[in-house]
């Protein structure tokens, strides 16, 4: 596909799932949401030299991409009503998240040990003070999610691992801002999971968006030296 209408129809897309988010329209969401990974992985394709497209690793992103897309899926449904489903969808990030670590980690962007060791200390300090808010609400769930929490860790590490040693700072930088912002989004589900509402779907759904296209094109930015 070309990139110019793969970036337009992915741009399209989002606006009409956090414009139904605004609007109510559970249809307009229900059709919109599970296209979403799949045009960001379209815009990926699009904008990836042919020279690095049959590289091996590349599989990765459209790996993580199918599994948030099936989480995305899931979802959808209503929790209060099958909330193995929810159990399912987070399963199905949590199998993303390890594809994005395995780019990461197999992509020839650079990798270095300091910021590797700096992002696991930071992520365990985390882990410890998300675990601490979510046993505020119903104890009860706070295991199942902090598991969850430590796919994105490993992202955040991996990505971190490319800092400063071949690829541009630059790109390991917006890849970072995105599994932030990734983390933010889930970060608030999990508030919702334990009746400690942060923010509303709106705000979930527009951090997650911009972190998974954040991720996305750092992912790019990084490659480029190497074209």
């Amino acid at each position: 596909m070309n990139s110019t209408i793969a970036i337009a129809t992915y741009i399209t897309v989002v606006f009409s799932s956090l414009f139904a988010i605004r609007r109510g329209n559970a249809r307009l969401y229900a059709a919109s949401k599970p296209l979403l990974m799949p045009f960001l992985y379209l815009c990926y394709a699009s904008l990836l030299p042919a020279s690095l497209a049959g590289l091996h690793y590349q599989r990765y992103v459209l790996l993580a991409l199918l599994m948030h897309t099936a989480g995305d899926v899931f979802l959808l449904f209503p929790r209060g009503k099958s909330k193995h489903m929810f159990y399912l969808g987070m399963l199905s990030f949590f199998v993303g998240h390890i594809f994005y670590t395995l780019w990461f980690a197999n992509a020839p962007v650079g990798h270095t040990k300091r910021w590797t060791v700096t992002t696991i200390i930071v992520c365990l300090l985390i882990e410890y003070l998300i675990f601490r808010q979510l046993m505020l609400g119903p104890r009860k769930d706070a295991p199942k999610l902090v598991p969850y929490s430590m796919g994105l860790c490993a992202v955040a590490v991996a990505i971190a691992s490319t800092a400063g040693n071949g690829s541009p700072l630059y790109a390991t930088a917006v890849s970072f801002a995105g599994i932030c912002l990734f983390f933010f989004s889930d970060f608030c589900i999990m508030r919702r999971m334990v009746r400690l509402p942060l923010f509303g779907q709106f705000t979930v759904m527009s951090t997650y968006i911009l972190g998974q296209t954040l991720i996305v094109t750092g992912m790019l930015l990084m490659q480029m030296p190497y074209v």
